[in-house]
């Protein structure tokens, strides 16, 4: 099954909106803080082309050893049957800065289709070590580092509409490979943002760049799944930092369970051991609240840089501005 070509060659959703955030005045405010956190986190389109344009070679590379008769098509044949997908992160737009990890899902040809996905990662890893060096082989891929990004590499094989991907073995998929739909999942992604006015993806850029700070025991994909389910039951135009204190709230109740992800038909079990960390950025938001309610608007930014990282900026402090993430 090839690819759609809209998807390989443009991107897959839309990037996040920051235009509706005041910039910072005279009179500082939380929502201005919000808006210049968003500013610095969030990549810019050439950012994005960027982290896409690192895996071209090894896409080209692949191509050569695995598709010897690809260069004899003619480009509308081609661009017909592609045979690679920019997934994850990247892929949906939901990165945030600076962008470390690019997904590929490369489409292996039917004849080396592989039954166990510990033999499809072989393939792949036996080409791209043959040109890289310090390729390394794991469950879900192929790591390689390409300048500042790693690019990571999923063989796939089609299966009823989506694709089958490398996972680790359980007891119930002991061949190795998990049912993924990047394509439906991108498609989800834009309908929940179109919904309710683009608010999950803001909401998920924040958790991710709380993830990442304070190092939380969850996938980022589980935090998007349930950004939108989130969002689903609770449609209110929350501002983002109440937003943030009504999820932490809500995904704890929530949380263990198993989540079905758009396209796909297995479920993605999310525990609990993230739920300390949720509870102290919570309780941290409430004492940010009690600031702001007392006037002290810098005292309340620093309990969100607390939080968010020291990215988020602070009334009075002069930002940087060339930072490697704005590019």
């Amino acid at each position: 099954m090839p690819l759609p070509v809209a998807l390989v060659n443009s991107p897959s959703a839309d990037p996040v909106r920051i235009s509706g955030f005041p910039t910072p005045t005279t009179i500082p405010t939380i929502g201005a803080c919000f808006g210049e956190f968003l500013r610095r986190v969030v990549p810019s389109h050439t950012a994005y082309a960027i982290a896409r344009s690192t895996c071209e070679d090894v896409v080209t590379a692949l191509r050569t050893e695995l598709r010897p008769n690809w260069s004899a098509q003619t480009e509308t044949e081609q661009k017909q049957r592609s045979d690679y997908l920019i997934a994850g992160s990247v892929g949906k737009r939901t990165a945030v800065a600076p962008i470390t990890t690019v997904d590929v899902l490369y489409l292996l040809p039917p004849k080396l289709a592989a039954q166990r996905s510990a033999d499809a990662l072989k393939i792949v890893w036996a080409v791209i070590k043959n040109r890289y060096e310090g390729a390394n082989i794991t469950d879900a891929g192929v790591l390689l580092q390409r300048g500042e990004q790693w690019v990571k590499v999923m063989p796939g094989r089609e299966h009823g509409g989506s694709f089958l991907i490398p996972a680790r073995p359980t007891v119930e998929r002991s061949s190795g490979w998990v049912v993924t739909n990047p394509i439906a999942e991108a498609a989800t992604l834009r309908l929940s943002d179109s919904l309710y006015g683009g608010r999950p993806r803001l909401l998920l850029t924040a958790l991710k760049s709380w993830r990442a700070h304070a190092q939380v025991p969850i996938s980022s994909y589980a935090l998007e799944l349930l950004a939108q389910e989130f969002y689903a039951g609770s449609p209110r135009q929350f501002e983002l930092e109440r937003a943030l204190i009504e999820f932490w709230a809500w995904a704890r109740k929530r949380t263990p369970c198993a989540l079905k992800p758009p396209g796909g038909q297995s479920v993605l079990d999310v525990g609990s051991e993230w739920h300390q960390k949720a509870k102290s950025a919570y309780w941290r938001t409430m004492l940010a609240d009690h600031h702001l309610k007392a006037g002290k608007v810098t005292d309340a930014a620093l309990e969100w840089r607390h939080i968010l990282g020291p990215i988020f900026p602070v009334p009075g402090e002069t930002g940087p501005s060339a930072l490697p993430m704005f590019k």
